[in-house]
C-alpha cells in the first residue's frame, strides 16, 4: 500500500530546509513530469494552452509552458493578476520567449491539450463565476487535458465543487494526496502520476500518513497449500436469511467461491431454491463467524447471540440502534452511502444527506472511526475501510458494480475470510479488493454484470 497525504507542502519545505533545493529547482523538476508526460502524447507543433492561477500552480504551468515554447505551438491564460513572486518570474521569462498571451477563452480557438494549473491541492472556498465559466468551456473541448496537482475544482478532501476540470491525467507533485481518491473526484483526475521533484520518495516522504491507497499487492488470497486438510479446516459461516433470501443466497455463494468450508443460512423458515452446497439452521447456536444484514427486512434475530463471535453487518440492520450497542472489534460493517448516513444519524454524529456525506466521506469515517472499534467498510466508488483512525482507499471499484446484490456478494466474501482466521482488517481489506478486481475482470459489457458474475470472476483470480 501507498501513503497518501492531505497535502505535501510540508515535504516541500524539508527539501528546501534540509537538502539545499530551492523553490525553483522544486519547480523545475515539477515541470518536467508535465513536459514528459506533454512529449510523450503529443507531436511537436501541437497546440497548447496552458491556463494558470497567480499561485505556485499557476507558476508551475507557466514554468511547464516555457520549457515546451518553441517545440509547441503555446498559449498562456492567466486568470489572475495576483501573481506570487515565483509566478511572476515565470511571466517575465515567458514574455522574452515572445509565448502568446490570450485574455479570454473561446470556442474557436482549438488547441490540442489544455494544460490546468489554477488551483492546487490547497485550494478552498468557492470557485469565482469567471473560473466557473472557462472551466465549462474547457471541459467540453476536445484535446489532451492534464491537471497540474489536483483538478481544479476539487479540494483536498475530495470535495468537487460545482464544477472541476476534467482532467485526462493528473500529475501530483511529490506525494499522492488523499482528494484526488475521493468518489466525486474518480470522474475528474483520470490516470494519476507522481512528479519527482528532485529526490526519492523515500526521503521525500519523511513521515507516514494514517491514510493509505491499496494495491494489489496487499490482497491475501485464501490458501490450499497444505495437503491434508478438510472442510473443517476452513471454517463454516453462518448468514442470517431473512425475507429476501435471495441475499442471503448471494453472500453464501460468494462465501463458498471465497473458499469457506461450510456455509449455513440461518431462518426459522423453510429456505427456497438453496442450492445443495449451503446448509439450513434455525440459530446461530456454535457459530464463530456470522453475516447478518442482507436481505433482512423486517425479520427478528437476537443480536445478543452476536457477542463474542466475528460479525459482518450489512444492508437492513443499518438502520437498528441497537446495534450500536454491540459494536466491537470483531465486528466490521459495510454501509453503502444511504446507510451510513443512517448509522451516522443513529450514533448522534451528523445528521446529513447523503449528497453532504459524499462531499466529506473522509472526515466522516474518520470521526465514526474516533467512537467505533469495528472495521467500517463505507462503499462507494472507491470504497474506503478504516479501523483506529487508520484509514484505507481501494480505487480498484467499477461502474459495474453498481448493481443490487454486489454488496451482498462483499459481505459473504467478508464473512468467507473471517471464517478462514483472517483479522477483521484484512478481510474487509482483501476482499475490497478481490470484489473490484473480479468486476474489472468481467469481459462484457459493464451494464451486464449481475452478481453471479463477481462470484464466478472470483474463481479465477
Amino acid at each position: 500500500m501507498k501513503n497518501l497525504y492531505l497535502s505535501s507542502a510540508k515535504f516541500d519545505e524539508n527539501l528546501t530546509q534540509y537538502y539545499g533545493l530551492n523553490e525553483a529547482i522544486l519547480m523545475e523538476n515539477a515541470a518536467n513530469a508535465i513536459e514528459n508526460l506533454v512529449r510523450k502524447k503529443l507531436t511537436k507543433g501541437s497546440r497548447l494552452l496552458v491556463i494558470s492561477g497567480g499561485g505556485n500552480n499557476g507558476a508551475d504551468g507557466l514554468c511547464v509552458a516555457r520549457k515546451l515554447a518553441g517545440d509547441y505551438e503555446v498559449s498562456v491564460m492567466l486568470v489572475s493578476d495576483k501573481l506570487n513572486d515565483m509566478a511572476k518570474f515565470q511571466l517575465n521569462i515567458l514574455k522574452k520567449l515572445g509565448v502568446d498571451f490570450i485574455f479570454s477563452y473561446k470556442e474557436e480557438f482549438k488547441f490540442d491539450c489544455f494544460i490546468d494549473a489554477i488551483f492546487g491541492s490547497g485550494f478552498h472556498g468557492e470557485l469565482s463565476n469567471e473560473i466557473v465559466e472557462i472551466l465549462d468551456t474547457l471541459n467540453s473541448q476536445k484535446g489532451l487535458k492534464i491537471a497540474v496537482d489536483i483538478p481544479t475544482g476539487i479540494d483536498k478532501f475530495g470535495g468537487v465543487k460545482s464544477v472541476a476540470f476534467v482532467a485526462d491525467y493528473t500529475v501530483t507533485m511529490g506525494a499522492l494526496k488523499l482528494g484526488l481518491f475521493g468518489d466525486l473526484a474518480k470522474d475528474f483526475v483520470g490516470k494519476i502520476k507522481v512528479a519527482n521533484l528532485g529526490v526519492s520518495k523515500t526521503k521525500f516522504q519523511s513521515e507516514k500518513s494514517p491514510f493509505y491507497l491499496l494495491e494489489k499487492s496487499d490482497l491475501t488470497l485464501p490458501n490450499r497449500t497444505k495437503q491434508n486438510t478438510n472442510k473443517g479446516d476452513f471454517g463454516h459461516l453462518y448468514i442470517a436469511s431473512g425475507e429476501m433470501s435471495g441475499a442471503s443466497i448471494m453472500a453464501g455463494l460468494a462465501a463458498n467461491a471465497f473458499g469457506t468450508g461450510l456455509v449455513s443460512l440461518v431462518s426459522s423458515e423453510y429456505i427456497l431454491n438453496l442450492p445443495p452446497f449451503l446448509m439450513q439452521k434455525s440459530s446461530f447456536k456454535d457459530a464463530k463467524c456470522v453475516v447478518i444484514g442482507p436481505g433482512l427486512g423486517d425479520a427478528k434475530f437476537d443480536l445478543k447471540e452476536l457477542t463474542n463471535k466475528k460479525v459482518v453487518i450489512d444492508a437492513d440492520l443499518c438502520y437498528r440502534s441497537e446495534i450500536l450497542e454491540i459494536l466491537d472489534e470483531n465486528f466490521v460493517i459495510t454501509p453503502h452511502p444511504k446507510e451510513f448516513v443512517s448509522l451516522l444519524k443513529l450514533a448522534n454524529i451528523a445528521d446529513i444527506s447523503v449528497s453532504d456525506l459524499q462531499f466529506n466521506r473522509f472526515k466522516y469515517a474518520q470521526i465514526w472511526s474516533e467512537k467505533f472499534r469495528s472495521v467500517l467498510v463505507l462503499k462507494g466508488a472507491n470504497t474506503i475501510i478504516v479501523q483506529n483512525e487508520k484509514l484505507f482507499v481501494s480505487n480498484f471499484g467499477s461502474p459495474a458494480l453498481s448493481k443490487g446484490g454486489s454488496g451482498d456478494v462483499l459481505a459473504g466474501m467478508i464473512g468467507a475470510l473471517l471464517a478462514q482466521n483472517y483479522s477483521v482488517l484484512n478481510a474487509s481489506i482483501s476482499s475490497v479488493i478481490a470484489h473490484g478486481l473480479a468486476a474489472q475482470k468481467f469481459r462484457a459489457n459493464l451494464y451486464g454484470l449481475n452478481p453471479l458474475d463477481i462470484i464466478e470472476e472470483l474463481k479465477w483470480l
